[in-house]
């Protein structure tokens, strides 16, 4: 959109008087008296926005921005509308005759021929043709002379730029974007170390970067479309044109070297003579904070004595995204940033012996709309190419550094205030000034930390007037021995209501004594120190008061704003929600989501009233695509399952899939149905135990740990591992505020201070890992009641149960303890060895989870986490099939020794028959005599036990009814008697089934029917 000043004024002119007009096209007006009153669209009260229609003002008392005079004011402030928007809007609106827009130069089809020899046998059709034709380039320009990896001997000819495309795992396919391969100063690929999980295990990799064709069908973690992209983690390498490498490896000298942002400008520019290097990035120079050394080799090489910085001609614009009450100074500051890092890092070269002047400067605006430099060489100056370099050379041999077609700045010996002076981010004035065309459209805006706007008058004001009972400074000027001489004065009263009036103060930690600082910014609350209350102070005294009021803040420093003062603060009590069993909140940049079982809605940030947690923000711009990921359906306790489309392309749903299929070795037709069903339940059973970890209600039915199992049995003390649970608790520190214990601590039962991480924001202690026999009943007072923290320095904190955080517990071992105590506080989720030692997820996916994630997936995760909510709100706790963790948990409570040997022992029929216990024991003291100091006679007979439970076999059969298989007898509790004693010795029998009677083979063989050992006559 575009709009001349004219047309602006004729907007304004049409819609003067008409903001009744405006307000009703979005709400619903109510006529009260004078005034007509309707729902704010920001904090949604019931006639809270007042409009008057005499005075043509607005404003909503609960809300203090939302005030104005005028439509555009409105659009801005209350329905949140850049202001072109705004302005089409109204212009649409009210039928205003706009000027035509400027023509602007038909750019030249620029196209390769076909079969030509610049076309280098290429598709001159494809995106990657077309792209560099625009640019004045083709395939012979930018083909290579390199090396293949792992030969240094064959030179090959490699085109750095060629259609291709890279698919969801970060490989090269065949497609229609543009794949740009960067080579060394050698002729090498060059390459990064791609870590991968595992201790020390990483890959060499070759880089490369992608130009998205369609930008808009990419976008990054923020959600903000992007043109470029490399591979995770694979850094910053600088790009390195052929005609740079051969005047290298010549070793040509040339005075000067030129660093363009963007491979194109650079292979644009070393074409028409103008030596040049790329960086993908204003901001990517620097390399672990330190210079490449192949640029240090060309400048040491070539004999290099200056080395500039070449920005677009947008250098110095404002974002195109401006909205009201969003920082106006975030694009300038950037590029400033960059050139303040461009010249400390060649500065370096000092250190190495080596000096160089340093240049920054930009391509100047021309008629043509040309931005960067290969623009400006395709464009205005095609055809007489070489005034560009000519022009250069006069700029940064000129004083005023002004060329007809750039700029330049010598910043050799500039420090960085005088740096910041070139886009007068050093004066909120000058800026405003500078960018009064656009600024004077907004009804305010942000510089720095404060708000400014321009008045009627178009005098530069603060947008945030301070009231008098919070000016805390009093100035004034007394006459001393005939000289006037300035007083300041620090008011207290007045300090402690400006921060009082700007949301900061003390919030007071749960029901003690406690409290920390906090800022109250709606609808956000973050906790601060004093040194942030300070500079804050200083920051507004910066803009507000005069030089000599700042130089006495400064001196009084902690005299003013110390702990002392701000513990005079009033105490703040933020509207944070009370969670609900029934919905949760997700809570993202620019919006949140509100879910319940039923529903997952898109709401503003103006449409709720409570305060969250900074930290419970995520910076990124989620969607929610409409529908689950994933449905799932029961039929007579079975369930199935339905994927859409994009529940296939999200990683982590796939990695639960994996991991909950436990016939993967087996082939397809060999998998039976009930085995189908059993995988779907442990794939429903870890979604809803995320969903229940995600909810921020505590549910006093639903007291329970997760516990990540693995489902494959192995010998006590072996651990399985690899198998992806702890990735559930690493998926839950991404997302919710979570506390981590590493479970191999020797002194977590001991330690006071284990839980000294732990405040009223956190959401989840995941305890990753623990060893074997981990105490579980340790947790049982944190999991069913009140949660108490004892912190280092002597406070101690009970967080009631309503607040305290649930627990994630991974673990290779199977969790110790039986009866409803253990069983009502466990939620048993299993895990298959799909995942192992030797297959990862990374084989599977092709990146490393959540650090390397872009926002597609990212994205897909977040729907996929509130598929959960929804499942857990409909399924509630639904375990695990338990025989594969209850078969795990037996063996780990029989013992690998006695499994063994029972294995051994049992395997003949005689010791199966009625034996005396003293004789099985004594058998099993001769296998393993030190078994004796840790297994006593007691212990013994339960793990006996539970060996036959573990085997399917019947401890002492004859004591069960052969139909039933119940008890044939119970005591006065109700508990089965099975124990077989008989003169005062005990014995035991081993059978297949209920009821089983086998033969005896005590001493006496007296017939298994009489177990009185009483004689019969």
């Amino acid at each position: 959109m575009y709009f001349t000043q004219d047309d602006i004024k004729r907007i304004k002119e049409a819609s003067k008087g008409r903001l009744l007009d405006v307000i009703g096209d979005f709400h619903e007006l109510r006529k009260r008296g004078a005034e007509y009153k309707c729902e704010c669209p920001k904090c949604h009260g019931q006639e809270k926005l007042h409009i008057s229609p005499a005075k043509q003002i607005f404003k909503c008392f609960s809300c203090p921005d939302i005030k104005g005079k005028e439509p555009l004011d409105y659009l801005q402030r209350a329905e949140d509308m850049q202001f072109l928007e705004a302005c089409d809007y109204l212009a649409r609106k009210f039928n205003v005759l706009l000027d035509p827009k400027p023509e602007k130069k038909a750019p030249k089809a620029a196209k390769m021929k076909k079969r030509s020899k610049e076309a280098k046998g290429e598709n001159v059709d494809t995106f990657c043709a077309r792209m560099l034709a625009g640019s004045g380039l083709t395939y012979q320009d930018v083909t290579a002379h390199i090396f293949k990896k792992g030969d240094t001997q064959s030179i090959f000819e490699a085109k750095t730029f060629r259609p291709g495309t890279v698919d969801e795992y970060g490989n090269i396919v065949d497609g229609d974007d543009v794949i740009i391969e960067y080579y060394d100063l050698d002729g090498m690929p060059v390459t990064y170390t791609r870590k991968l999980p595992g201790r020390g295990k990483q890959e060499l990799k070759v880089y490369y970067r992608v130009r998205w064709q369609f930008p808009d069908e990419h976008r990054d973690k923020e959600g903000k479309p992007f043109k470029y992209k490399s591979p995770a983690g694979s850094g910053t390498p600088i790009y390195i044109p052929e005609r740079m490498r051969q005047m290298y490896k010549r070793k040509e000298q040339f005075p000067r070297l030129y660093i363009q942002e963007g491979e194109k400008k650079a292979e644009k520019a070393c074409k028409h003579g103008i030596p040049s290097i790329a960086v993908s990035g204003i901001q990517n120079l620097g390399q672990k904070g330190a210079l490449p050394e192949d640029l240090v080799k060309i400048i040491t090489v070539c004999g290099v004595k200056e080395v500039a910085f070449i920005f677009d001609a947008d250098w110095n614009d404002l974002s195109n995204n401006i909205k009201f009450n969003t920082p106006v100074d975030t694009r300038p500051r950037c590029f400033f940033s960059a050139a303040r890092n461009f010249k400390e890092y060649m500065r370096m070269l000092k250190n190495r012996g080596i000096m160089v002047e340093i240049f920054i400067g930009h391509i100047n605006k021309n008629d043509e709309g040309d931005k960067g430099l290969d623009d400006l060489l395709a464009d205005k100056l095609a055809g007489h190419e070489e005034e560009l370099a000519e022009d250069l050379e006069v700029a940064c041999n000129e004083k005023s550094g002004m060329g007809k077609y750039v700029e330049v700045f010598k910043i050799t010996t500039w420090n960085d205030q005088k740096l910041r002076e070139l886009w007068n981010l050093h004066s909120h004035e000058k800026f405003a000034e500078q960018h009064r065309e656009v600024l004077q459209e907004l009804p305010e805006f942000i510089f720095g930390r404060y708000a400014w706007k321009f008045d009627e008058n178009g005098k530069l004001v603060s947008a945030l007037p301070y009231d008098e009972d919070e000016k805390f400074w009093n100035e004034d000027y007394k006459e001393t021995n005939g000289n006037r001489v300035p007083v300041f004065e620090y008011d207290y009263v007045a300090a402690k209501t400006f921060f009082q009036n700007r949301g900061i103060g003390r919030y007071r930690l749960l029901d003690t004594k406690l409290w920390t600082y906090i800022h109250l910014e709606p609808p956000v609350v973050r906790t601060i120190d004093v040194e942030d209350a300070r500079d804050f102070m200083f920051a507004f005294a910066e803009q507000n008061c005069s030089r000599f009021v700042n130089n006495q803040l400064l001196k009084g420093g902690s005299q003013y704003v110390g702990p002392f003062q701000m513990s005079r603060l009033a105490f703040i009590q933020p509207n944070f929600i009370s969670p609900s069993r029934d919905e949760q909140y997700f809570y993202f940049r620019d919006r949140c989501w509100y879910i319940t079982q039923h529903e997952v809605k898109e709401v503003g940030y103006e449409s709720i009233t409570h305060q969250i947690w900074d930290e419970q923000r995520k910076n990124t711009d989620a969607r929610y695509l409409g529908h689950p990921l994933i449905v799932f359906r029961e039929k007579d306790g079975r369930y199935d399952y339905e994927l859409s489309p994009e529940g296939r392309k999200c990683h982590y749903l796939q990695f639960l899939i994996n991991t909950s299929n436990f016939t993967w070795r087996k082939r397809p037709e060999e998998i039976e149905e009930s085995e189908i069903f059993e995988n779907n339940l442990h794939l429903l059973s870890k979604m809803c135990a995320i969903g229940y970890m995600l909810m921020e209600c505590k549910d006093a039915n639903v007291t329970r740990a997760v516990i990540g199992m693995d489902g494959k049995q192995s010998e006590v003390g072996d651990s399985n591992g690899r198998s992806g649970k702890s990735l559930v608790g690493e998926l839950m520190r991404q997302v919710v505020d979570t506390v981590y214990i590493s479970g191999k601590r020797t002194d977590i039962f001991n330690d006071s201070f284990i839980w000294n991480d732990i405040d009223e924001r956190t959401r989840l202690v995941f305890i990753d890992d623990v060893m074997l026999n981990f105490n579980f009943e340790f947790l049982f007072p944190n999991l069913t009641g009140d949660w108490t923290v004892n912190k280092k320095g002597g406070a101690r904190i009970t967080y009631p149960f309503a607040k305290s955080p649930k627990v994630y517990i991974p673990t290779n071992h199977a969790i110790r303890g039986t009866g409803s105590s253990y069983t009502d506080r466990q939620w048993l989720i299993a895990f298959s060895d799909f995942y192992n030692d030797k297959h990862k997820p990374m084989d599977d996916f092709g990146v490393l989870f959540f650090s390397e994630w872009d926002f597609t997936q990212w994205n897909l995760t977040w729907n996929m986490l509130a598929n959960c909510i929804q499942l857990y709100l409909k399924f509630g706790v639904v375990q695990a099939p338990g025989e594969r963790l209850q078969q795990r948990k037996l063996r780990q409570e029989i013992g690998e020794t006695i499994i063994s040997w029972a294995d051994e022992y049992f395997s003949s029929e005689e010791h199966c028959r009625r034996t005396p216990r003293k004789e099985i024991y004594d058998n099993f003291r001769n296998y393993d005599p030190q078994q004796s100091k840790y297994i006593s006679t007691t212990a013994f007979k339960e793990k006996i036990k539970k060996y036959c439970e573990w085997k399917g076999w019947v401890f002492n059969p004859h004591k069960y009814d052969a139909k039933s298989g119940l008890p044939l007898f119970l005591d006065k509790d109700g508990k089965p008697v099975i124990d077989d004693k008989s003169g005062g010795v005990e014995y035991f029998t081993i059978g297949k089934t209920a009821g089983e009677q086998t033969p005896q083979s005590d001493p006496h063989e007296l017939p298994v029917g009489n177990p009185d050992n009483k004689l019969a006559f």
